[in-house]
């Protein structure tokens, strides 16, 4: 793909991923504002995840048989309404209409542009062009969360949502001219090719799509049930909120090398792999970072390492997938991020229940056995080599 495409398409996951996250900065900003307490203005994220979890495969599965550029383009319309609703709103309850209608919005434009980076990509290099592309989450988690509390610091949190509808015109203009046409001549893998419409799409192994579908939402559940609860855990540790915003910053920096790493290694290792290895460290991280706890540079060598293995494993799934879809894989892409977001969700039910029932030190023994079943998932996946011998 040309690097404007790239861009394109990085900036689109950048302006999904950073109005999913900015909240957590602009959080006391909105409370007083709205005159609602912080515990619900929280909220907001996890109706973002159940909205984007809910109508991805639903508005996927509407949207299929047209072509992909007018399809985002209505989508990135949607997205900036549901913004400036948010901007204007006058009470919380406009406020959630808002975030509903961009949520929604925001599922539709991540799974097009991810079937797009697939389709548009040739075999041997999706898992790199998938992990670059994603790599605009963790890279609104390092640079777009903190630019919008500044913004919302400066000027009010209701200009941090205009900054987004914004960045949101540049990226329409973008996609109009980088966003393919309805039919064009996508790699395959096979002796043959063809030319299809857009919304070609097979199955070829429903199993396995199954299995790393469970493994998407598995290691998600496994990461939040500590991630979510990392500030409470350090706290408790001895650290202050200087150390633990450090801690989340080295998470960020992570995110971006993890992502970009999980593809790149999943085309040179295959996806099974790469999973194993990865999974296998995220869980030796989590055994261990207890011990670690009272200390900082080694806590933060670990806290490195664990977002890097847990980032990568994403982009990795994502390969797999389409290595058992034959065309379009926007519905199973939607599937996937259905899974990630549901796990974001459970995760953090089950980590609740952990704290408040057991021990804050107790989250990162269940990480790790959650993890646990999704390695053993992992390794039952069946390996492509073999199907490509066939």
């Amino acid at each position: 793909m040309s690097a404007m495409r790239i861009t394109t398409f990085i900036l689109s996951i950048f302006i999904v991923g950073m109005v999913e996250m900015m909240v957590a900065g602009i959080m006391n900003l909105m409370s007083n504002d709205l005159g609602v307490s912080e515990a619900i203005i929280g909220q907001l994220v996890t109706l973002y995840a159940i909205t984007f979890a809910i109508a991805g495969p639903i508005l996927v599965k509407v949207t299929n048989r047209f072509s992909p550029r007018p399809v985002l383009l209505w989508a990135l319309v949607m997205f900036m309404l549901g913004n400036v609703i948010i901007a204007v709103a006058p009470d919380f309850t406009i406020l959630v209409f808002g975030r509903i209608l961009s949520s929604a919005a925001a599922a539709l434009i991540v799974v097009k542009i991810l079937a797009l980076t697939a389709l548009l990509t040739a075999p041997q290099h999706r898992g790199k062009m998938i992990g670059i592309v994603y790599s605009g989450f963790s890279g609104a988690n390092v640079f777009g969360v903190p630019i919008g509390t500044i913004i919302g610091d400066l000027v009010g949190w209701r200009f941090t949502f205009l900054f987004i509808v914004a960045v949101s015109i540049l990226v329409g203009v973008l996609m109009y001219f980088y966003v393919p046409d309805p039919e064009f001549k996508a790699p395959t893998t096979g002796a043959s090719s063809q030319k299809r419409g857009s919304s070609y799409s097979k199955i070829l192994r429903p199993a396995e799509i199954t299995k790393y579908l469970g493994i998407t939402f598995l290691l998600l559940v496994a990461n939040s049930v500590t991630f979510i609860y990392i500030n409470p855990l350090m706290l408790s540790s001895g650290h202050d909120l200087s150390f633990v915003s450090i801690a989340l910053l080295i998470n960020g920096i992570a995110g971006v090398i993890g992502t970009s790493m999980g593809g790149v290694l999943s085309d040179k290792l295959t996806s099974k792999r790469w999973l194993t290895i990865a999974t296998s460290i995220f869980i030796l991280m989590m055994l261990i970072l207890n011990v670690f706890l009272p200390g900082t540079g080694l806590l933060l060598m670990v806290i490195f390492i664990w977002n890097i293995m847990q980032w990568s494993t994403n982009p990795a799934v994502q390969s797999g997938i389409i290595e058992h879809v034959d065309g379009d894989t926007s519905q199973v892409m939607s599937w996937n991020m259905s899974s990630l977001n549901a796990g974001i969700g459970i995760g953090g039910i089950i980590g609740g229940l952990v704290v408040s029932k057991i021990d804050v030190f107790a989250v990162t023994y269940f990480s790790g056995a959650i993890a646990l079943i999704a390695l053993i998932l992992i390794i039952s996946l069946k390996n492509v080599a073999k199907y490509n011998k066939a």
